[in-house]
């Protein structure tokens, strides 16, 4: 066997991860990596999704590698469509799963048995904004100059460092705890804004006073 038909087969065999790593980084939201951390993550999730392929199909390779008995052909690489089909369905299966572990915390397991303080999300903004109900509900929001505002959380962004959410049926809200409708639709509230808190109301106190964010330092 040539040592490019050899490489070849190596990169078809390390392929699968690399789309699974595509989807998994496309929808879950999660810390930015670099390249080397990228390809190493693409490597793992190939030896994982071979490992949880190749018992349902008997061990058996999308591929093989056609030999010339006679040793004057050259070597040639014979696609199997039918195992290509399966490892493409076991690829996705395992990248939506992976997606669905970061989103819903699949961590959780492992704080139960004190092995992990760690959440599955990059930061304690995600992990506020994704575990909490709070959409559809009343989202106080203070600014860096002193003011509030009121409103319901449609969006909030996916990283702390951006720190943007978008509220709709917005008011501003004075000292007195009085509210002032904002016109529009909405109101978005980019790290321009300077966000320094946002209290999440239990919705038994909706209706209640409307100024209670703290003051801080």
């Amino acid at each position: 066997m040539s040592a490019s038909l050899l490489a070849l087969q190596i990169f078809l065999n390390l392929l699968p991860g690399f789309p699974a790593a595509y989807v998994v980084q496309a929808m879950a939201t999660r810390r930015s990596q670099s390249d080397l951390e990228r390809v190493i993550e693409a490597l793992v999730f190939s030896f994982i999704i071979y490992v949880c392929y190749m018992p349902l199909n008997g061990g058996r390779l999308p591929f093989h590698i056609d030999h010339d008995p006679a040793g004057k052909g050259d070597d040639t690489v014979l696609w199997e469509p039918r195992q290509l089909a399966w490892l493409a369905v076991v690829t996705f299966l395992f990248a939506f799963a992976s997606v669905a572990y970061i989103r819903f915390d699949g961590n959780r397991l492992f704080h139960w048995i004190k092995l992990t303080e760690r959440t599955t999300r990059n930061s304690i903004w995600n992990d506020v904004f994704e575990s909490e109900a709070i959409n559809g509900q009343p989202l106080p929001v203070e600014l860096a100059d002193g003011r509030n505002v009121l409103g319901s959380l449609v969006y909030d962004s996916d990283v702390a460092e951006d720190a943007s959410i978008y509220l709709t049926q917005a008011s501003w809200v004075a000292s007195d705890g009085s509210t002032v409708a904002i016109p529009g639709s909405g109101i978005l509230l980019t790290k321009n804004s300077g966000i320094r808190c946002a209290s999440l109301l239990d919705p038994a106190t909706e209706g209640e006073g409307t100024d209670s964010v703290p003051e801080t330092d």
